[in-house]
């Protein structure tokens, strides 16, 4: 009897254990469902891949100056390092600090937070191929995705630790739950669950607050003004005000009216009465010249991945533009005219912002999915033709279809390959000379530098940049009394601050070179000099 007991005991024991299986495998793999699920799987996998190969070759690399900003002040606030000076930057959302002091916090340090970038990647690849699931069919959003995965401005970036990746997964997350919630009505959750990734995206990246205005867009068009009374829709606003209201205490704090300093910082408009704009349209559509380099790598109209695009431009979006008065009747048309407004507000926004300095191919990555959608268009339009005319059967036209889309990839691959070599080792002496500073001074001690965060990142110490002014920069010192001054070729100086050593004698205590050049002096203050 009691072997009978024993037995049906391992028999359950067993059938538990299946069934967990069996739920943990639903979990994870239950979306898959036919070939084109199989194949994204396929793809997510050497996207996986490729992430772990970018994260071997580039670990450890010197952290950009965005990056030095964010770590420094994850680190300081990790390891309660209050003797290095406080240089956050208010107007930034701040949950990519909080997540990178969790890995300071326990210990893993940078290399986690660099890691994270992979996993931030793929989850982008995964969130992109099921939001065009949902808004088009499964053809379409492998199309995309692949064209995704394979972007050299992504595959560049991996590796630097910077928001946009991170912020872009939790925008399009947000915008995938956005349109299962309120498009697709298949729960409210959803839609409560777009709030949260939203406040996500923005506490990453404020600058992505510039999709608010398609997205509102797109309710008025489907609703007219039937969304005030949508009460789900405010609950929504409710949970993004909710996540985001530390946030806006911070930037209260430090810059009084959030409204009004976005309008004046970043649109340079000002709500005050008798005070001029700022408005300067020139370079308002550098973004949309930089398209041939943001899609093809090559800056030039005749690439033939841009000139792709704009045939498959020409494809998606003549239906929108010839019923463009059904719009608040039309779905089809709604759903394509919130894509074109999608991507041609952000890159006017952002050619507006950044115009009078430069352009960031990483600002526009959340409008990757659909220029990429748009591309995704032609080789699907591609493949309806080789059946109709080539008489091919329709598996081998999509197969033939998307190994000429993946051939055209392989210029931006080799692209983003040259370039992670060739910066992987930029500002490699800014971060030698401020471990050399950390090694050879006190937690006490100050620099002078117009590299400070790097300073207050690798050296973690208290640092300031030199003032242009002679005088005031003389009083600092005073005042101050720093411990080191490095100069550089890597910041802007002015003249006479490349003569200041040399005419107070200043002490070098040590230099970087690259191919035999000094690129970083250091120097040390003497107080107990007359000079």
């Amino acid at each position: 009897m009691e072997e009978i007991k024993g037995e049906l005991k391992e028999n359950l024991s067993e059938k538990d254990i299946e069934k967990r299986k069996s739920k943990l495998y639903k979990f994870f793999f239950g979306w898959v469902k036919d070939n084109y699920d199989r194949a994204f799987l396929l793809l997510l996998a050497v996207a996986f891949v490729v992430g772990l190969w970018i994260f071997s070759i580039t670990r450890g690399q010197p952290v950009w100056y965005d990056t030095a900003n964010f770590l420094s002040t994850a680190k300081r606030f990790a390891l309660g390092l209050d003797y290095v000076n406080d240089i956050w930057y208010y107007r930034r959302g701040f949950f990519w600090v909080l997540f990178s002091a969790f890995f300071f916090k326990t210990g893993i340090g940078e290399i986690g937070i660099q890691f994270s970038g992979v996993l931030f990647y793929v989850g982008l690849i995964f969130s992109s191929y099921f939001l065009i699931k949902e808004m088009f069919n499964k053809k379409l959003a492998l199309f995309t995705s692949t064209l995704l995965t394979f972007s050299w401005v992504l595959l560049f970036f991996i590796g630097r630790s910077m928001t946009e990746i991170p912020a872009s997964f939790f925008l399009i997350t947000s915008l995938f739950f956005f349109w299962k919630g309120y498009v697709l009505k298949k729960g409210n959750k959803f839609l409560y669950l777009f709030g949260v990734f939203y406040a996500l995206a923005l506490l990453t990246r404020f600058q992505l607050a510039m999709f608010i205005f398609p997205l509102l867009l797109f309710i008025l068009i489907k609703e007219r003004f039937n969304f005030i009374k949508n009460k789900h829709l405010w609950i929504t606003l409710g949970i993004i005000l909710a996540i985001l209201l530390p946030f806006f205490i911070l930037y209260f704090m430090h810059y009084g009216n959030v409204f009004a300093d976005v309008l004046s910082h970043y649109f340079g408009v000002s709500v005050a009465p008798d005070t001029p704009t700022g408005f300067n349209f020139i370079g308002i559509f550098d973004y949309f010249r930089d398209l041939p380099y943001i899609l093809a790598s090559v800056k030039s109209v005749i690439a033939p991945l841009f000139i792709v695009f704009l045939i498959g431009a020409f494809i998606f979006f003549q239906d929108m533009f010839l019923g463009i008065d059904k719009i608040f009747k039309n779905e089809e048309i709604q759903k394509k005219f919130f894509i074109f407004i999608w991507i041609v507000s952000a890159l006017l926004i952002l050619g507006y912002m950044t115009s009078a300095s430069y352009i960031e191919e990483r600002y526009a990555i959340p409008t990757y999915i659909f220029l990429f959608l748009i591309i995704a268009s032609f080789f699907v339009k591609l493949e309806g033709l080789l059946v109709k005319y080539l008489k091919l059967k329709k598996v081998l036209a999509i197969m033939l279809s998307f190994l000429i889309l993946l051939g055209m990839t392989i210029p931006g691959i080799l692209f983003a390959n040259g370039l992670i070599e060739i910066k992987k080792t930029s500002y490699l002496e800014v971060k030698q000379s401020a471990l050399w500073m950390k090694e050879n001074s006190n937690p006490g001690d100050i620099i002078i530098s117009n590299s400070v965060p790097y300073m207050t990142y690798y050296a973690e110490r208290e640092s300031y940049s030199m003032d242009p002014n002679r005088t005031i920069f003389e009083e600092n010192v005073t005042q101050l009394k720093p411990r080191f001054l490095m100069l550089s070729l890597f910041e802007a100086h002015e003249p006479w601050e490349y003569d200041y050593p040399q005419e107070k004698n200043m002490k070098t205590v040590k230099a970087f070179y690259n191919n035999n050049q000094p690129v970083v002096i250091i120097y040390e203050f003497d107080y107990n000099s007359s000079a």
